[in-house]
């Protein structure tokens, strides 16, 4: 029975050993990778002279709102560059889900002029790319941004 006892804990300390080290050396990395995100993001916000009022971490991209000159950036992991949207042509914003079946496809923020052409898409959720455990919190903060959006564009 001690040596059952005793090889269970031999084994159990050999794998948080190995496993506790690896987990904080992902968790780093991941931490480095966003605050590279970040520091784009500013720093193209920078380049274009603009103050970002609002920026918010989507997974693996960020989103950056300058409320003075009606511009949404947005920096993904996947792209080297930063993805400039102007909206001064843009009237109204929304949330499009597709579904695949009974599965959510894609999650995106339509950016509308008057005549109700979509101008750019922004995607918040793509399937096989982002954490389906997320769903609720992509489509959350999609209607949150679709919402600050629209009240500074309804100006």
């Amino acid at each position: 029975m001690t040596h059952i006892l005793e090889n269970s804990l031999i084994a159990g300390g050999l794998v948080a050993l190995f496993s506790v080290p690896f987990y904080i050396i992902t968790k780093r990395a991941k931490q480095k990778q966003l605050a590279l995100l970040k520091d784009r993001l500013l720093h193209k916000a920078e380049d274009l002279s603009l103050d970002l009022t609002k920026h918010e971490l989507l997974s693996n991209k960020i989103i950056g709102w300058a409320r003075p000159g009606k511009i949404l950036l947005l920096a993904d992991l996947a792209q080297s560059e930063v993805a400039v949207y102007n909206l001064t042509k843009a009237v109204r914003t929304y949330v499009l889900k597709t579904m695949n079946g009974t599965s959510v496809r894609s999650i995106s923020l339509q950016i509308a002029d008057a005549q109700n052409r979509v101008l750019d898409s922004l995607p918040f959720y793509q399937q096989f790319q982002d954490n389906e455990m997320k769903l609720k919190q992509f489509e959350k903060q999609a209607k949150d941004w679709e919402t600050l959006l629209n009240a500074y564009l309804s100006r």
